[in-house]
């Protein structure tokens, strides 16, 4: 089913504006073909024009985003007086200083952190090393509905490759907590019954009877030393890691960070703040355009960001490919205003508009149908060079500061509508551990 089928009659700039609304009209400051759209956004808008600024340089020891989990829900039910244990993959070596950042963004009431401390995973639930956490000083914090805090300076090294964790008590009684919900299969951390109390002393882990693949408040980890710089790593559910592997650490941000590492760059960080689901365009808090500025400019240290958001766009949602190609300028120009380098990454088959389920690898549609034409037509704009028209629609090329073609090693060269068998993870959707690796290897390390 073509996209122009499904909406006969259709009209660009009275659905857009209906169906994604202010993020839209953000968008839509990137081009002229859309004033109708802009007429009904309640403003005027404008965009920079003229050279960007490079990011001034940074000194020899510098704060940056070793991990990061980026808010994407509130879940977990009411409970109360419980103790959670987030285990955290670092994206380089620790230097000795390092500091935690948590997140109430999505919480309805206020969160007081009771205690917290972190150490070195050793098996499970149980941790070495372990250090407390302090808030100016004190050992707890209360964050308000929508907040967030930075924790003081923590004393903990630890090498490339360990892995951290991070015990919260959550003190009184809470509806749900901000959380950064996984895709399937990545990464198992703990926590106790309700009213267990505080247990972040308890080494062994005894305490911790129940598992989770949320994690809850914390939201990054900083090291502080001499670093190069942070890479966000901003995308949906293929960035967040989906069906890489429960406990693996097989995400392709992760395995860029095992590449940069071999290759000799442990001062350069990769932070994951992909989000299951999420899309570039839309009235959702986690949509990309309503997030990038919370999720990746935030993030310290940060000078380049690797955007492969919006198969959701096209497969949930059947946007039109210009319409998304006009949200992902917007990306692009945030990034820019920001003193971002951005690298577009080209989207892979990812099924199509209105298909939810596996089409099985026997029932796979004819290269190039209808349904994978919209996909297509983004893939031809996201390595262009020049003006193209898109659906009836006039583009320019993309402004990014170069092009990453995960397309170009995941797509099946006997049918480029989808991904090649061995690295697809059985839905037609997601890479599996081996095709995050391809990912990997499609990135050009020399340019960080």
């Amino acid at each position: 089913m073509t996209f122009s089928s499904r909406l006969p009659k259709y009209s660009i700039e009275k659905h857009l504006l209906s169906k994604y609304g202010r993020s839209l009209c953000y968008a839509a400051v990137l081009t002229t073909s859309l004033l109708a759209v802009l007429a009904g956004c309640g403003g005027a808008t404008s965009a920079a024009t003229g050279p960007v600024t490079p990011p001034a340089p940074v000194p020899d020891s510098v704060w940056v985003a070793s991990w990061a989990d980026a808010p994407s829900t509130s879940a977990g039910g009411s409970g109360s007086e419980r103790t959670f244990r987030e285990i955290v993959k670092p994206s380089v070596g620790g230097r000795g200083v390092m500091r935690l950042s948590f997140s109430n963004y999505f919480g309805a009431s206020e969160v007081t952190l009771g205690a917290v401390h972190v150490g070195i995973q050793t098996t499970g639930a149980s941790v070495s090393d372990d250090t407390p956490v302090t808030f100016n000083g004190a050992p707890s914090i209360t964050i308000p509905p929508g907040g967030s805090t930075l924790s003081d300076n923590v004393a903990l090294g630890y090498s490339y490759g360990q892995l951290l964790s991070v015990t919260e008590y959550v003190r009184g009684s809470w509806a749900n907590l901000t959380s950064h919900a996984q895709g399937v299969n990545v990464v198992t951390n703990y926590q106790t019954v309700d009213v267990a109390g505080d247990k972040t002393q308890d080494l062994a882990g005894v305490s911790f009877t129940q598992t989770t693949l949320n994690t809850y408040l914390l939201n990054r980890v900083d090291v502080y030393g001499n670093y190069k710089e942070t890479i966000p790593a901003f995308g949906s559910s293929t960035t967040d890691g989906y069906q890489s592997g429960l406990d693996k650490h097989k995400t392709y941000p992760e395995q860029l960070a095992d590449a940069l590492h071999a290759a000799g760059h442990d001062d350069i960080a990769v932070a994951n703040v992909g989000i299951y689901g999420t899309t570039v365009l839309g009235i959702s808090p986690i949509a990309g355009l309503n997030r990038f500025t919370r999720d990746v400019v935030s993030l310290p240290g940060v000078s380049t960001v690797i955007d492969y958001l919006g198969a959701n766009d096209l497969r949930n949602d059947c946007v039109p490919a210009d319409a998304l190609i006009l949200g992902k300028q917007s990306v692009i120009v945030m990034a820019h205003a920001a003193g971002l380098k951005i690298y577009e990454g080209v989207t892979a088959p990812s099924t199509f508009c209105g298909t939810q389920s596996p089409n099985g690898f026997g029932t796979r549609f004819a290269q190039g149908s209808g349904e994978d034409a919209q996909r297509f037509l983004l893939n031809t704009w996201q390595t262009s060079t020049v003006p193209s028209v898109v659906n009836g629609t006039t583009v320019q090329p993309p402004q990014s500061d170069g092009v990453i073609d995960f397309n170009s090693v995941l797509a099946d060269k006997t049918n480029l509508s989808y991904m090649i068998p061995m690295l697809d993870s059985g839905d037609d959707i997601h890479p599996n551990a081996i095709g995050y690796g391809e990912m990997v290897r499609a990135i050009p390390l020399s340019q960080f």
